[in-house]
């Protein structure tokens, strides 16, 4: 019998440094029975030409390009639309990150045995420190709703990211051209809640990707912003009410809410001693207002107190931002 059809999908826009890495470790898979499709956002850089250059060597690859330089969302969904209609299961890579060998083989073997998976994940790497651990180690398949409690509930944080994951294609298709959500920053994660609404949810216990920190990408952008706590906020206040009871939906509320405004505290707090971070506010109130929520004044007081508390008795902390401001106030000579 033959393996089911796979397609891959990498997304990239300026990422010469990593691209030539990422697309080799597809290219070396020990499952070869793939389409690889390379989606260049109209890169200003050498990633297009080096992705050409690759192509050129193996019939499995090819290199496209939307009409225009599109946002991140919105080219993940034109990459997307770019599968083969003969694809059973598509896994996406970002252009800085990289596949384990065994990767495609075991997860659409996972997938193959059991046809109810909708998403495959398994653990990865964020560098040199191991991610996505939580999942009961005894089982590999599980209800897509108990997943998503782990997730609401913090129990577990199964999805990592696109590179981390695999779906099966027919419910890719069915939700384009908007597979992925272009109002949230966490796009993956409104897929996941989607696709294991009606699915249920495979797990590898093996790492299979190996995602990149670097400055000026998206995780590096993430951890300024301060996107972890929002992004718990806004998972809750969304699908909270399907998963969780109504106690537990009370009490996760409070606390991710609590969370939330504690950093936001914090944020306000540091303001006052280097200049202010616009774009962390305009991010907050994006992401809480696309759930319907602002900012909340009272709960903002609140929050900056307690920073206040845990800051004094921290000083460090507080220290090393007032010298990182007034490092950045110098006047450039």
């Amino acid at each position: 019998m033959s393996s089911p059809f796979l397609s891959v999908i990498t997304p990239v826009y300026n990422d010469e440094e990593y691209i030539e890495e990422c697309i080799k470790s597809v290219l070396a898979q020990t499952r070869g029975d793939f389409e690889y499709i390379v989606c260049n956002n109209n890169s200003t850089d050498r990633s297009g030409e080096i992705a050409r250059d690759l192509a050129a060597s193996d019939p499995r690859m090819r290199v496209v390009s939307p009409p225009e330089l599109l946002p991140q969302a919105k080219n993940f969904n034109f990459a997307l639309g770019q599968m083969s209609p003969n694809a059973k299961y598509c896994k996406m890579l970002s252009s800085d990150d990289w596949l384990f060998p065994e990767c495609l083989e075991k997860m659409t073997a996972l997938a193959e045995a059991n046809p109810s998976v909708g998403l495959v994940s398994a653990y990865r790497l964020i560098e040199a420190a191991p991610d996505c651990f939580g999942v009961p180690v005894e089982r590999t398949v599980f209800p897509g709703k108990e997943a998503l409690r782990w997730q609401l509930l913090g129990e577990a944080f199964p999805f990592g990211t696109p590179s981390t994951v695999m779906y099966r294609a027919d419910l890719v298709r069915e939700a384009l051209p908007l597979f992925f959500p272009e109002g949230r920053f966490y796009f993956d994660l409104d897929a996941a809640f989607r696709i294991l609404s009606k699915s249920d949810f495979g797990f590898v216990h093996q790492i299979l990707s190996f995602s990149r920190y670097q400055p000026g990408a998206i995780m590096d952008l993430a951890s300024h912003l301060h996107t972890w706590a929002v992004m718990h906020f806004v998972l809750v206040h969304d699908y909270g009410r399907d998963y969780l009871s109504a106690e537990e939906f009370t009490r996760r509320h409070a606390k991710v809410q609590s969370e939330l405004y504690l950093k936001l505290g914090e944020a306000w707090l540091k303001d006052r001693v280097r200049p202010t971070k616009v774009e962390l506010w305009e991010f907050q109130r994006k992401q809480l207002r696309s759930v319907g929520e602002d900012i909340r004044t009272h709960l903002l007081a609140r929050g900056a107190l307690d920073a206040a508390v845990t800051l004094l008795s921290n000083p460090g902390l507080l220290l090393g931002d007032i010298r990182r401001g007034l490092s950045k106030a110098k006047p450039r000579v």
